[in-house]
Formats: structure tokens, C-alpha cells, sequence
């Protein structure tokens, strides 16, 4: 498999850290990543610690802002230099496609994506908008960066964005406060930390893997699991309630994508 292309990443924490994880796993042709930290990163990679060090003789065919988003009115000027022939990609939370227009210029191909942490494994789920400038070459370009830490999914609106973020986005923690609550019961219910830790992580991350290689509904693997007039089927029917899951859920959601409008606006 040919390497992904050179790419210029501004920007590596949580979710910069994920990405670039990923790609080097995939095999990346020589890029730059903008880290004002120490980063441990594989010739012939070059970190740097500020916009000044790039070369100017550096041709990205990517550009990805990873930074905080309250940081990045002060960085993205100083971007100039190579951003002629390179697509922006986006993952500043809560900036729109007219905010990065704004900032780039209306001819300027900007892409926004939102990628969650599981893309360090390579089992990312990425929603992505495109701007109109943007090309056929350059959709493809970001769909191989992308297709290369996970799932990727196209919106047909940016309006789309909110949710998906307080879904996809946002979803892991969902999953990892489900392992937090199951490992805490446990205790409390007189199982040893290391025993309540072990079963909830394992049986999180066993499911997770079922239904990803599951060509089934999730409603049906869950059938399957609360048998009629079983152990699991008294759980589940506490959960299921309208008030319990269901209502919860749903305004977590809403509470989630209500905030990423506001940052948006």
C-alpha cells in the first residue's frame, strides 16, 4: 500500500495524537507536526515547535488544525506559506465552514472533521463537510487520510454536524463512563477493584468487538442476550423504561449537539 501524502499537523493532543497514531501505522511520507511539547516521532518525520521552524520548501497536501480552537485566530495567518496547494481539514471544535472561510479566504479548499480517539487503533468514526472550493482530488485525498483511522461519514449538510459530533464524536466517553459505572456498582456490590475492573472493561470491549463483526441489529444482539423471563431481561427492562435510558440518552445527546451550535454561532 502506497504511503498517505505529506501532511502538515498544527496541533497534537487528545485527538492530534489519535490521528497522527494512525496514520504513521498506515505508512505517511514525510511531514511536519506543530507541537510545542516534547513528541517522540519516527524519522523522517519532523517535529516542530512553532510555525517559524517549517520549511518553506515543505509541500503538504494536507493541512490539519488540531489545536485548541480559541488559539487558532492567531495561528492560521502564519499558515500562508503552504497552504496554496494544500486541502484544510478542520478539527477545531465548534468552528464552522464560514468561520474557516473567514480566516482562509473564500477560494481556500476547508474541510471539517470531526474524528473521535478511537482512531489511534485505527477504529475511528469520523463526519466530515466539505466547503464548496473543494475538489474531486482533494475529497479523495481526505477520505484516504481519513479511511485510514476508521469509518468515514460524509454529511450531506453541516447542519448534520451538531449531532454526529454528540454522537460519534463524543460517543467514546459514553462508552468509558458505561465501564467507569459498571466497575463502581460492582464494588459497591462487594466485588475487589481489580475483579470489577476486569469484568466491566472486558465485557465493554467483548461487546464492542460482536458488534462490529455483527452483520445484525443491535437490538438483536441485545435480544439475544435478555432471553424472555432471564437474568438480563430484569436489567434490561429497568433500562429500557422511558425515564431511564431512552430520556437520558436523548437529552444528553441534545445537550451535546445544543452546545456545538452554540460554539458554532
Amino acid at each position: 500500500m502506497a504511503n498517505l501524502p505529506p501532511i502538515l499537523l498544527v496541533g497534537c493532543g487528545h485527538m492530534g495524537h489519535a490521528m497522527l497514531h494512525g496514520w504513521l501505522k498506515k505508512g505517511l511520507d514525510p511531514s511536519v507536526i506543530v507541537h510545542r511539547h516534547d513528541l517522540d516521532l519516527p524519522s523522517p518525520h519532523q517535529h516542530v515547535r512553532s510555525i517559524d521552524e517549517i520549511s518553506k520548501d515543505f509541500h503538504p497536501k494536507a493541512i490539519i488544525l488540531a489545536m485548541k480552537p480559541d488559539q487558532a485566530t492567531e495561528i492560521i495567518p502564519s499558515l500562508s506559506p503552504w497552504t496554496k496547494d494544500a486541502v484544510i481539514l478542520s478539527v477545531l471544535g465548534g468552528r464552522n465552514l464560514n468561520w474557516l472561510k473567514s480566516q482562509f479566504g473564500d477560494t481556500q479548499a476547508v474541510i471539517r472533521v470531526m474524528p473521535n480517539t478511537p482512531s489511534e487503533l485505527g477504529l475511528g468514526m469520523t463526519s466530515v463537510v466539505a466547503g464548496s472550493t473543494v475538489t474531486k482530488e482533494q475529497k479523495q485525498l481526505t477520505d484516504a487520510l481519513l479511511h485510514a483511522i476508521g469509518q468515514v461519514a460524509w454529511l450531506p449538510t453541516e447542519k448534520d454536524m451538531d449531532v454526529a459530533t454528540a454522537i460519534a464524536g463524543s460517543g467514546p466517553a459514553y462508552i468509558f463512563l458505561l465501564a467507569e459505572l459498571l466497575q463502581k456498582v460492582g464494588e459497591e456490590k462487594g466485588l475487589s477493584k481489580d475483579l470489577a475492573r476486569l469484568l466491566a472493561r472486558q465485557t465493554v470491549v467483548g461487546s464492542a468487538a460482536l458488534l462490529g463483526k455483527s452483520d445484525k441489529e443491535s437490538e438483536d444482539l441485545r435480544k439475544a442476550v435478555a432471553t424472555p423471563g432471564g437474568i438480563t431481561e430484569q436489567a434490561i427492562n429497568i433500562l429500557i423504561e422511558s425515564k431511564a435510558w431512552p430520556e437520558s440518552l436523548s437529552k444528553a445527546i441534545q445537550a451535546a449537539a445544543d452546545r456545538s451550535k452554540e460554539m458554532s454561532s
